[in-house]
Parts: C-alpha cells; sequence; structure tokens
C-alpha cells in the first residue's frame, strides 16, 4: 500500500522542486504563442503529442516541459 507525501515524486519526474502557479499553463496560454487554436493544443494533448497532465477534468501544461518540447522539436536553427 502507497502513502502519497506531497513532497515526494515518482522516479519517472523530471522535477525536483514544487512546482508554482507560473510552471502550470492551460490550454490558451499554450496556444497563444504558437498561434494555433486552443482546440488544436487541446488535441495535441489527449493525443500525446503535446506533454500534458490531466488532473480530474483539467488537462494542464507543465511549462518547463513544453519549452523542452518546442526546443527539442525545433532543430538546428537555418542561416538566412
Amino acid at each position: 500500500m502507497s502513502t502519497y507525501s506531497p513532497g515526494a515524486r515518482d522516479s519517472s519526474s523530471t522535477f525536483h522542486q514544487r512546482l508554482t502557479a507560473a510552471d502550470v499553463m492551460t490550454v490558451a496560454e499554450v496556444a497563444d504563442p504558437l498561434r494555433v487554436p486552443a482546440s488544436t493544443v487541446a488535441d495535441w494533448g489527449r493525443r500525446g503529442i503535446m506533454p500534458s497532465v490531466k488532473i480530474g477534468r483539467r488537462r494542464l501544461y507543465i511549462r518547463p516541459r513544453i519549452e523542452a518540447k518546442l526546443l527539442g522539436d525545433a532543430g538546428p536553427s537555418r542561416a538566412q
């Protein structure tokens, strides 16, 4: 039987500190800088394309994971 500990993180987690409100993004906050509809981001979250966490009925996006996904998928920059 496992016991919940608010400060504990499972071994698959990459976070070593508590999240703040600034670390958590809504679907609208993710969609705005990407210039895509919120429904597209929600779909990406459901399909696992965009990293998200579902808590109850809400789907939240963790800013460091979103930034890592965007920077990792961007590839090398092109010289113009």
